[in-house]
């Protein structure tokens, strides 16, 4: 047979995938002195934290674990585990020794070392820890627009709901209060000042020659005055009748 020294898990699946988070995994470390220690978990990290949070407790990353410790013997395929606190269980070995059965708990080995942790399961935590991340930072994304949303509905209702207030206001009282009348319009055109009438041209009448000289003579173009005798206009030269 090969040695039981070693390492063991029992991995309480929950079926979602992310076990670091949603499973329960128990370990169980086999000295070589002949002693060993059964870890247990009573709640998964993401039950764990749900719960603190419904409690307004603070929430831990650590999963909530019972660690029992005491000695061990083994008699072929039997192995009697006597813990410290003094309860017992007997264990049984498979033919191959690839795990120990437990209760009604199979742990499956991990590693043959008892100080170092398996290599499978710090790779798989990790992957585990990187999905969470991002599936995190994907949430809190949706949970940021989605408040922004929410948010903006509430702010334009209560804009809406000050609008109608300060309408009905602008409102008439009631039916009785009648707008007041227009005054009539002014004329579109008003009357025109009466003009004062032109002043009348008056015109001299032509003084009389002295008696004894004969009558003046007056041009037929520009009307000037010409002595008698004169046979053309000294205004324009136009000859005179």
């Amino acid at each position: 047979m090969k040695p039981i020294v070693g390492q063991y898990e029992c991995v309480h699946s929950s079926g979602v995938g992310l076990d670091y988070f949603t499973s329960r995994i128990d370990r169980l470390v086999l000295q070589s002195n002949g002693s060993f220690v059964l870890t247990t978990q009573t709640r998964s990290r993401a039950a764990n934290a749900a719960q603190s949070l419904l409690k307004g407790q603070q929430v831990s990353p650590a999963a909530p674990e019972t660690r029992m410790e005491g000695t061990y013997t083994q008699q072929d395929l039997l192995v009697y585990l006597q813990f410290n606190n003094g309860g017992s269980e007997q264990a049984h070995l498979p033919p191959d020794g690839s795990g120990i059965q437990v209760g009604p708990n199979y742990f499956t080995k991990v590693s043959d070392s008892t100080l170092l942790p398996p290599t499978h399961r710090l790779q798989k935590d990790m992957d585990d820890i990187a999905k969470g991340l991002k599936i995190a930072s994907t949430l809190g994304g949706m949970a940021v627009k989605a408040a922004k949303t929410i948010h903006g509905t509430i702010q334009s209702v209560q804009e809406s709901g000050n609008q109608q207030p300060a309408e009905s206001a602008q409102q008439p009282a009631g039916p009785s209060a009648v707008a007041p009348a227009r005054p009539a319009s002014a004329p579109t055109a008003a009357a025109a000042p009466q003009q004062p009438p032109a002043p009348q041209r008056v015109v001299n009448p032509t003084p009389a020659p002295p008696p004894g000289q004969p009558e003046a003579i007056f041009c037929d173009q520009c009307g000037a005055r010409c002595r008698p005798g004169k046979r053309f206009c000294n205004s324009c030269g136009a000859r005179l009748a």
